[in-house]
């Protein structure tokens, strides 16, 4: 027989909201109270953490996880781990909480997710899944595939932006400066990437519209306004309209190009005749040999392939975004889609 106090203990285990908890090493490292928020939860939540030696393997533990089902995801880091984040629970209803720690944090920016206190964050967002007192609104979702002759087609989700040309090369070597502060390291990468940069060719088109052979300098395609840390590329971008931004620059003379960015941070977008910008569901681009592409600051093909077929298509409403406690301002913004 088994007592009343083991009866209330099991049906208390049984009750226990199951939540996997995705976090960056290099979120851990930063902010180290993470783990004692982590900790501090342990007793109330059954909390699934998924582990593994490298980003792939953490995450094909995550998504087996996730099979077994699971009451929410709450991911830590930045917008390669929200991206991560998307793949898990876009299109099953899961809600997904979102702990900005990493150094863009250019989607949260665009949930208007509180970033100042990650551990903070974590903290209140656990507290509140333990209580049921959260609440949800359904955001977009890019859906990128890559076609290439060496590897076949791939298919990944874009929780921010996906970019090509200058832009992703500048990423790449953005990466290689974590010493510095997120938006130093951007212009420091755009600075070195200047003189070596040549324009490349590409075939693009956007919906319905009949393909465009172009010389650009950069491709980038946005659910959110802005890109590497807070460069507001494409202010109208909205991860709730159903549309994407599909930025493009035309061949432009390098000290132009040096000065693009600045520009765009000074919101001084009405004097860069080079740039266009269309809103879209869907856009096809051929991307030449030798030109990279990125997503969410994640490299997705090398500028050392042999080019590539990309399409990138709105996926309206696929994630279920946690909002936060309801005595705190919504990060969805009021006239978000609420559940």
């Amino acid at each position: 027989m088994v007592s009343g106090t083991h009866a209330r203990e099991a049906d208390r285990m049984r009750s226990r909201s199951r939540v996997l908890v995705l976090v960056n090493p290099l979120a851990s490292e930063r902010h180290p109270g993470l783990a004692i928020a982590l900790a501090t939860a342990a007793s109330e939540l059954d909390l699934l953490m998924p582990r593994g030696v490298n980003a792939g393997l953490q995450f094909r533990a995550a998504a087996e996880m996730v099979e077994t089902g699971v009451d929410a995801v709450v991911v830590c880091g930045g917008d390669g781990t929200v991206a991560a984040g998307l793949a898990l629970t876009a299109g099953t209803g899961i809600p997904l909480g979102i702990v900005p720690a990493g150094t863009g944090n250019d989607f949260a920016r665009a949930a208007r997710i509180e970033r100042s206190d990650p551990a903070g964050s974590l903290a209140r967002l656990l507290d509140g899944l333990r209580d049921g007192a959260l609440r949800t609104c359904t955001v977009d979702a890019l859906r990128m595939s890559v076609v290439t002759r060496e590897s076949g087609a791939s298919n990944v989700w874009v929780a921010n932006s996906a970019n090509i040309g200058f832009d992703a090369l500048v990423n790449a070597r953005a990466n290689t400066y974590r010493h510095l502060p997120v938006t130093g390291r951007y212009l420091v990468a755009l600075l070195r990437e200047l003189p070596a940069f040549r324009p490349a060719r590409f075939r693009i088109s956007r919906d319905d519209q009949p393909p465009r052979d172009r010389t650009a300098t950069l491709i980038c395609v946005q659910n959110g306004p802005w890109i590497g840390g807070g460069i507001p590329l494409a202010p109208s971008a909205d991860p709730r309209s159903g549309t994407a931004v599909l930025s493009t620059v035309d061949r432009i003379p390098r000290l132009v190009l040096a000065a693009l960015f600045p520009l765009i941070y000074l919101r001084a977008h009405r004097l860069l005749t080079p740039l266009c910008q269309h809103r879209i569901e869907r856009a096809r681009i051929t991307v030449p040999s030798g030109v990279p592409v990125y997503s969410d600051g994640e490299e997705i093909l090398p500028g050392s392939q042999d080019g590539a077929e990309v399409e990138i298509a709105v996926v309206p409403g696929a994630v279920r975004l946690i909002q936060g406690l309801p005595d705190r301002q919504p990060p969805c913004g009021a006239s978000w889609r609420n559940e």
